[in-house]
């Protein structure tokens, strides 16, 4: 798989990139989530050096990182139905990223963390590593479902529903 077939994909989905810095899950630059582009030439250079890749979250690209890092993550995901789900996902070095569509009742928090899971909103900045970025502890980001193979899902609402009961 290309995985700058799969970026592209995401771009021509509205998706916006942030360049992070070689190695690490940190965007380089103050601002860095209003330098964020589609534009994927400047995607490529940023690989070609070395640097690592994130995904803007939030309206402006119109997307929701759900992530876990644990096993009781998965566990969560699991019993609320998140697992059964396709979208695109990707992992990483200690869990999974499952990736929804943005939507405007959503609350304007950067991230909210329920028990084992992450969910990354993009209300403030926010940003999750995508492949083929490398870890900081050395091993690579990877598409489980790769964005060309479906399209990005609804936001399940049950996921936030217990955060404000």
């Amino acid at each position: 798989m290309d995985n700058l077939t799969e970026l592209e994909t995401m771009a021509a989905n509205g998706a916006r990139f942030v360049r992070l810095a070689r190695g690490e899950k940190r965007p380089l630059g103050a601002a860095w989530q209003t330098k964020s582009t589609d534009d994927l030439t400047y995607v490529k250079a940023w690989l070609d050096s070395g640097s690592n890749v994130g995904l803007l979250l939030g309206q402006a690209s119109g997307l929701v990182d759900v992530e876990y890092d644990e096993h009781a993550g998965l566990e969560q995901l699991s019993a609320f139905g998140i697992l059964d789900l396709r979208t695109p996902t990707w992992r990483s070095a200690r869990g999974e990223h499952r990736l929804f569509r943005w939507a405007p009742w959503m609350p304007p928090a950067a991230a909210i963390k329920i028990d084992g899971i992450e969910i990354r909103i993009g209300g403030r900045a926010a940003q999750s590593v995508l492949p083929p970025s490398r870890h900081p502890a050395g091993g690579r980001y990877e598409w489980i479902v790769p964005p060309s193979a479906c399209p990005v899902a609804a936001f399940p609402a049950q996921l936030l529903s217990g955060a404000y009961a």
